[in-house]
Parts: structure tokens; C-alpha cells; sequence
């Protein structure tokens, strides 16, 4: 079974890519009107849509590698880690969440009967607006709770469009009052933590949703793989900045290098405990009808199936060792199936390939922690 988002998402239009990176740079400068980080933010934002930022400068590297775990193996019980997971649309959210949902420790939404068990998706639900529009994070913990398993120490919320927004969304989140049935339980706080996943680009044969964008409109696309791969750079970086703990992974090693993954996310989050990453979710108690989360194996197993150079043209890499995943090019790869495996890089001009060399390099650096 392939993680992808199943065939009803289609009547998720993609917009075209002027007016989304319109869009993406008004909802993060507008932080600034917001709290005092925003000039920080605004500066970086800034320089990416100038093609100014070089993401692999050794001083902004080994700025990023400071991170911590998220949380302790026995977890203080006045706190509870926010866990939000950014991961852009067709991505591998599913994929990713079914690995942390295997510790009995994480509490999801998934009771709330909504599609993916995304938090945007409960919110429009009951008709109470979208945090985007309103910013109002005390709703939305309220909302949280009411399907949320307060008694555990992590609750996800997994974010998969306004991705920039999460920013905007950290100071207000680490600072509100948990709600009633938190604070009746004697948490007096929310802890934000983060775990950022990037897909490589010439991945996308994995999703049939995101192939068919390809081939409607390629270029497009490319351009959006690009923006989006931006976005998790500039979110990183200010998450960073800020002292949230924050954890880059690369959805090839969550695929093919699943052992290193586990091993990564268990560092991260030590009060989740062992993770399972072939556990399949259980209908009725892990996952609901509404969540049409239809998941037959594990993320082990899944990869076990897939060749990511047949399927993509994808040179796996070798965990810590400076040998990292990377899509072919044209004149790298051993087979030409697809006019289209090679990536997406030949349908971006030479500023735009340039500026995706350095937003994949800056995450690859940090998915290989």
C-alpha cells in the first residue's frame, strides 16, 4: 500500500504558484504585527524570495544542528508536549503518523472522525474557522481536548497546509492556559515541539494525487515542491532561533532507512518510548471511518516493496557516514522509464534549481543527524 493521500483529495485544487507565494509571504510577514520575532523571521523570508540565502554556509549549518530532545523518558506531569508534525500535503504525514501513533503514550485526534485526523480539518468541522484566519489557539486547544487522550504526555497535531503559519502559531501556543481538562489533570503548561519532514523531489511517482499534478503541469509543480521545501527551511530556522526542539526527516529514511529513523525519533522523543515502524493502525481504536486512513502494512514492510531507484530514481544513502540520498540526474541515472524520473529540476530555470540544491542540502544536513 502506498502512504498517499487516497483519490477523494483531488477537489484540492492546486492553486496557480504566483498567488500561493503570495500568499505565503503575506501570512509570514505578518507575524511582525504579531510578536516582536517577526523582524527575525521577516529578514529570512526576505532573502529566500530574493535568492539571496545560501543554506549551506558552515555559520547557518552549525547553527541548526543545536537541538535537543523534545521531552524526558518519564515526563514532568504539570506538562504536555504539543507535538506538531509539518509535513506539506501528499507528503507522507500518514506515513509518519502511523510511526509515532505505535507508542501508547501519543494521543491524536483521531477520534474526532475527520479526514487524515488533521486539526484544520476538525476546526472546519464544527464550523469554528480556521486558526489561519483567526489565530485563536485557545479554541483550538479546546477543540484539541475534547478528542485528545489528555492523560498522555504528547498530543499530535499534524499540519499539512500553512505551513508557515506554525511560526505565528509557537509564541501564542507556548503561552496559553491549557484548557479545562488539562488543567483539571494538573497540567499547568504546553510544551511546542516539532518534527519537520521533507520529501525529496523526484519522489513524487509515490503518491498517484501528486502524479497527476505532474503530468497536468509540471513546472507548476516543480515550483511548488520548491516553495514548500522553503518553507520548512524558513520555519526551521526560526524554530531554531526561538530554542523549540525540532527534528528534520528526510521520508526516504523513513522508508528505506527505517531502523536509523527509529532510532532518531526515539532520541527525540524519549517519553513516547519504543516505536514500531511496521505497526499498522487498528480500526475502531487507532483510526475511525472519517479518517479514510486505509492502511493494509507498516512503513517497514511499504518500503520493502518499493525499489527507490526503480520507482524514482532515487540513490538511497548511507546514515552518518557523509554518503546521502540524493535524485539522479538526467545523465546519472541507469534507467529511462519516465520522461519525467530524473526529478523535477528541468523544468525550473537556473536561479530557481540553484535555490532547490540549497534548501534540499540545508534539510538533507539535518536529516542526517
Amino acid at each position: 500500500l502506498k502512504f498517499s493521500v487516497p483519490r477523494s483529495s483531488e477537489s484540492v485544487a492546486r492553486r496557480p504558484m504566483a498567488r500561493t507565494s503570495i500568499c505565503f509571504v503575506f501570512f509570514v510577514l505578518s507575524i511582525s504585527a504579531f510578536s516582536g520575532n517577526g523582524r527575525h523571521l521577516r529578514n529570512i523570508v526576505r532573502s529566500v524570495h530574493n535568492g539571496h540565502t545560501s543554506w549551506n554556509s558552515d555559520a547557518e549549518i552549525d547553527y541548526a544542528f543545536n537541538f535537543s530532545a523534545a521531552c524526558e523518558v518519564v515526563p514532568d506531569n504539570k506538562t504536555r508536549v504539543m507535538l506538531r508534525v509539518i509535513v506539506p500535503n501528499n507528503h507522507g504525514s500518514t506515513a509518519l503518523e502511523t510511526v509515532l501513533m505505535s507508542s501508547p503514550k501519543l494521543a491524536t485526534l483521531c477520534s474526532s472522525d475527520v479526514w487524515q485526523c488533521e486539526g484544520h480539518k476538525l476546526l472546519d468541522k464544527q464550523g469554528r474557522g480556521s486558526v489561519a484566519d483567526e489565530l485563536d489557539v485557545g479554541l483550538m486547544l479546546k477543540t484539541y481536548s475534547q478528542y485528545w487522550d489528555v492523560e498522555r504526555p504528547v498530543l499530535l497535531d499534524k499540519k499539512t497546509r500553512w505551513l508557515s503559519l506554525a511560526a505565528k502559531e509557537d509564541e501564542p501556543l507556548s503561552m496559553a492556559r491549557p484548557p479545562r481538562g488539562l488543567f483539571a489533570l494538573g497540567v499547568r503548561s504546553l510544551q511546542t515541539a516539532y518534527v519537520i519532514m521533507y520529501k525529496p523531489v523526484c519522489l513524487w511517482p509515490l503518491s498517484h494525487v501528486v502524479a497527476r499534478y505532474v503530468k497536468i503541469d509540471p513546472t507548476n509543480h516543480a515550483r511548488r515542491e520548491l516553495m514548500e521545501l522553503e518553507e520548512q527551511v524558513v520555519l526551521h530556522k526560526f524554530l531554531v532561533s526561538q530554542g523549540r526542539p525540532v527534528l528534520v526527516v528526510n521520508y526516504a529514511d523513513l522508508v528505506w532507512n527505517s531502523h536509523f529513523t527509529k532510532q532518531r525519533l526515539e532520541a527525540f522523543l524519549p517519553c513516547l518510548g519504543p516505536l514500531d515502524m511496521d505497526f499498522v493502525p487498528k480500526p475502531g481504536k487507532d483510526i475511525y471511518p472519517g479518517n479514510n486512513m486505509k492502511i493494509s502494512s507498516g512503513v517497514k514492510s511499504y518500503g520493502e516493496t518499493v525499489d527507490p531507484m526503480e520507482c524514482c530514481n532515487y540513490e538511497l544513502g548511507i546514515p552518518r557516514t557523509g554518503q546521502r540520498g540524493k535524485c539522479l540526474r538526467d545523465d546519472e541515472r541507469p534507467n529511462d522509464k519516465a520522461d519525467f524520473l530524473g526529478g523535477l529540476q528541468l523544468f525550473l530555470n537556473t536561479g530557481e534549481r540553484t535555490r532547490l540544491s540549497q534548501a534540499t542540502l540545508y534539510l538533507d544536513s539535518l536529516a542526517d543527524l
